[in-house]
């Protein structure tokens, strides 16, 4: 991207954190838009972590709380301390030991970086609007003492969750953002291709984890959300796989000839926007039984992909899907398997929250990994999760989901 070309690393921003100013301006813009379509004034964000507000506001993660007005600059405020009357928020962070986060250095001349929330600055921008309405993002996670501080500084204010109505557009990708979304799925892929020299024989699950991870970082993902491990792992032929999460602390097992072990990759590229990969390796040919799950939960897949369309409701294609599987006599997970994962955690709509019922639109990236349960007779139900599924990113179209990353779907034998 030209963004990069000559210019200066600011706090690594640009290693995983960053998109150009034009891009920048478009979201400021579409913020506004639902602002406006709300007929909200000012716009609290509250919880930008854990969905990517912040960094998709204002490219940094970790804000308490982002001001959004009508005009004028967006602030970002860091630290938890309300400030009274007639005190001036801070420009400069005072450390109480050489380990806490720095203020960020300025990344677009219309974001203002101060430390301590000014409700009285709100209550005077309210000022100017007649039946002033105070907008969030978030508004169940205010805290007590916030709200308190609010009530007391702007006590004229109505409150109103927009949320849902940012949701059902921020999810929309722009050209730039696909070209950031396209980095990270070659970085996916990369890794995946890699994996059969990692998973060997005699070595144990840690050791294939670590090594996932280190490489997925190194090829340019970055923060601790990137996620590279193995799911499941054991021999089918034994009874149910081992299912885990994250970096736990593992058993010291090393896998085996006739083992199944799933890896998933997690994790962003060039501007922080994540995507997601799944496949399973078999050390040695799969059995029957195990080929025939994997023929299932790809006509799953297919089937949702197939409605992965604008105006569809994934709610719909999920109950859809459940139809279809049981009526091939097999039973599926009733988890979240349709989902964007944008920054970090997600992003609206997705399975199983207020959002279901948002229509897709065109544009938008979404997860799609449904589960075939595994019939084991009277071992079933022994381990939660003890499904077969494949996971792969796919673009919203007119025409249908239309699957973004090339590895094979299949399973991928290691002799």
């Amino acid at each position: 991207m030209e963004y990069y070309e000559n210019s200066r690393m600011i706090n690594r921003y640009e290693k995983a954190m960053c998109f150009s100013k034009g891009e920048m301006e478009r979201r400021f813009a579409l913020f506004r838009q639902v602002m406006q379509e709300q007929g909200t004034d000012v716009v609290l964000v509250l919880e930008g972590f854990w969905e990517g507000y912040s960094q998709w506001l204002v490219g940094n993660r970790t804000p308490s709380v982002i001001i959004v007005p009508k005009e004028g600059k967006i602030t970002a405020v860091f630290g938890e301390e309300f400030l009274a009357k007639g005190e001036t928020p801070s420009a400069e962070l005072l450390t109480e030991r050489a380990t806490d986060l720095l203020m960020p250095e300025p990344v677009h001349p219309e974001i203002e970086y101060v430390r301590g929330l000014d409700g009285y600055g709100i209550a005077k921008m309210l000022d100017s609007y007649q039946n002033p309405r105070l907008g969030f993002i978030h508004l169940e996670s205010i805290t007590w003492a916030m709200k308190q501080y609010l009530k007391e500084a702007a006590p004229q204010a109505e409150y109103v969750d927009i949320t849902l109505a940012l949701d059902a557009v921020k999810g929309i990708k722009s050209p730039e953002e696909m070209q950031l979304i396209r980095n990270a799925v070659v970085i996916h892929e990369k890794v995946m291709q890699a994996m059969p020299s990692i998973i060997r024989p005699g070595r144990t699950i840690q050791q294939i984890n670590l090594e996932a991870r280190y490489l997925i970082h190194q090829l340019g993902s970055g923060t601790e959300e990137c996620l590279a491990f193995a799911i499941q792992f054991g021999d089918d032929r034994k009874g149910p796989l081992c299912h885990h999460s994250g970096l736990a602390p593992y058993p010291e097992r090393a896998v085996e000839k006739g083992d199944r072990v799933f890896m998933l990759l997690e994790a962003n590229g060039i501007g922080g926007h994540f995507t997601a990969l799944g496949r399973n390796f078999c050390l040695g040919e799969p059995d029957a039984e195990t080929q025939k799950y994997w023929e299932l939960c790809l006509k799953m897949q297919d089937f949702a992909a197939e409605r992965l369309k604008p105006g569809a409701i994934i709610k719909e294609i999920f109950d859809e899907n459940v139809k279809y599987i049981e009526s091939l006599g097999h039973r599926t997970n009733r988890q979240n398997y349709l989902h964007s994962l944008g920054y970090v955690l997600g992003e609206k709509p997705y399975l199983h929250d207020p959002s279901e019922t948002i229509p897709l639109q065109e544009n938008m990236v979404y997860l799609n990994h449904p589960h075939v349960r595994i019939d084991r007779g009277a071992d079933t139900g022994k381990v939660v999760y003890d499904d077969l599924y494949a996971i792969d990113t796919y673009l919203v179209t007119k025409e249908g989901g239309v699957r973004q990353n090339k590895i094979p779907r299949e399973l991928i034998v290691i002799e």
